[in-house]
This record gives structure tokens, C-alpha cells and sequence, in this order.
């Protein structure tokens, strides 16, 4: 095995590894520092992202009971205007959703094949007939399709360890796959998040399909990282002319910006502190 030693899988790099085996390798065995840029605007790049970090920022602060007007007010004079009507749309249609126990900004972490796998929750919620609801503010200038969303790593992992580290938070008892739903609100659709319901089947493909996945990086040697063969996914990797897959950085109207406002979830976790779910 040539992962590092105590490495963790996250929704983040395992969606990586799917997208292209060989830019795992460069970025989490190799660690490699390539100087390329995502995009070619890259000061609207990275002021995408901040913007993004800042709202999910401003939806925690409400979330643990901040005065509203307080982050009214860091909304209103943020120097990105996106900002402001972001939030208005989050005050004008998500706080009645918002009844029942809350988790924000929860980590949860088991151990699945052997590697621990971890998920950061913005927010989890549990409703009056006992279920979770999983709530994730997207700031994506694009709406994805539905099937596209119950694909993403993001999703299946998400609702496949809150299910099993539901016992964690209902005291006990163990939920049925069909108690939990995913719910993504998207800052371009506020009136309406997309809500994906969990099934036992999924659950079962899921738990099959990210075992098999995580064994399968594990006993990977350095040329089993292959590179992808869909080139459309090199546009936006950093790794791009290291690979002679091109020089120029991809256009910022055409970069899927679905994962760009959070970080990796590895970053900043005090693993030592988190309960541990066992299968």
C-alpha cells in the first residue's frame, strides 16, 4: 500500500479518484505542487471560493443564534454584492424549514474497508417523525441535474454515514435508510432545495460500491493511477501540462463550480475528538 500513513477518505478526494486515478496520485501520494492555474481568471476564481466560504460562514452564525442583525449587516457591506442577495434568499425561504434538533457544521467518521471515512455536514436536522435531514448550501452558478447529484460521491457518502452514526444522534436508535434525506439549496434556486431520499438499496450499493472503491486505491501501485480519458476533465486540473493534456487554464463560464466554496474536509478536523461508528 502506498497511501500515506493514516490516510482518511473523504467525499473530496474519492470524487478525485473517480474523475481521474492519476490526479489523486499527484495530489494525495505524491502531494505534488504543480504551478497551474483551475481557471484563467483566477482573481474571480478565488474570489468565488471566498465568497462561498463567507456565506456558508454567515449560515453557521444564524444557525448557532447570532443576532440576525448583526449578520445582516456583515452581508450587506461584504465587497461581494452575490453576498447580500444570497442571504436574502436564505432569510426568505429556509428558516421554516429549520424545526427540529440541529447539527451544524457536524463531522462524523467511520471506519469503512479498513480507512476511516470522514463527512462534514453543514447542517443536520432532525424532523418530528424522527428522521435526519441533511442540509448543504450550494453556491453554484449552475443547477445540476437530479440523477447527476445522486451520483456525486458527495451525496452517497453523506447519507450513508449519517445512517449509520444516526444512532449518535437519536440516542440510540438506529434509523432506517428511508428516514434520511439530503437536502441541497442552492443560492441560484432558494425557494426550493433539491431533496434526495435515502432507500435500503442505495444504501446497500453504496456501501458495496465505496468498500470496493477504497480497496481498490489501497492496493493500487503508482501505475495503477491512471490518467482519465475523458480530456474535457483536464481543462480545469492543475496537473493539466504536467500530463501534456494542455497549457492553457479553461474558461471560468464553463467550470463547474459545485465543489468550489468548501475546502477539503481534512483540513482543520480534530480526528482525535470525533466518534468513531462501527459497520
Amino acid at each position: 500500500m502506498i497511501l500515506p500513513t493514516e490516510f482518511d477518505f473523504t467525499q473530496g478526494n474519492l470524487q478525485d479518484y473517480l474523475d481521474c486515478p492519476y490526479r489523486f496520485y499527484m495530489r494525495y501520494i505524491l502531494r505534488t505542487k504543480w504551478p497551474a492555474l483551475v481557471v484563467g481568471d483566477a482573481l474571480e476564481f478565488e474570489a468565488r471560493g471566498q465568497a462561498g466560504g463567507r456565506f456558508h460562514r454567515l449560515v453557521q452564525q444564524y444557525l448557532l443564534g447570532v443576532p440576525q442583525d448583526r449578520i445582516d449587516q456583515m452581508a450587506v457591506e461584504d465587497l461581494n454584492p452575490d453576498l447580500s442577495t444570497w442571504w436574502d434568499g436564505f432569510l426568505a425561504h429556509v428558516p421554516p424549514w429549520l424545526v427540529g434538533e440541529r447539527w451544524v457544521e457536524t463531522t462524523l467518521t467511520t471506519e469503512l474497508a479498513s480507512h476511516r471515512l470522514v463527512a462534514k455536514y453543514d447542517l443536520i436536522l432532525s424532523d418530528q417523525d424522527g428522521g435526519l435531514t441533511i442540509f448543504d448550501w450550494k453556491t453554484s452558478h449552475k443547477l445540476p441535474r437530479k440523477d447527476w447529484l445522486l451520483e456525486r460521491v458527495q451525496t452517497r457518502l453523506y447519507r450513508l454515514l449519517l445512517l449509520e452514526a444516526s444512532p449518535l444522534l437519536t440516542g440510540g436508535e438506529r434509523l432506517a435508510a428511508e428516514q434520511i434525506v439530503m437536502n441541497y439549496w442552492f443560492t441560484a434556486q432558494p425557494q426550493s432545495p433539491v431533496a434526495l431520499a435515502y432507500q435500503t438499496s442505495a444504501y446497500q450499493r453504496d456501501r458495496s460500491d465505496l468498500s470496493r472503491l477504497i480497496e481498490e486505491i489501497s492496493a493500487s501501485k503508482p501505475s495503477d493511477f491512471r490518467r482519465t480519458n475523458d480530456i474535457k476533465k483536464c481543462h480545469f486540473c492543475i496537473y493539466r501540462s504536467h500530463c501534456d493534456r494542455g497549457i492553457q487554464a479553461g474558461d471560468l463560464g464553463d467550470y463547474d463550480d459545485f465543489d468550489l466554496e468548501p475546502g477539503d474536509v481534512t483540513a482543520e478536523i480534530p480526528f482525535e475528538d470525533l466518534p468513531e461508528i462501527k459497520f
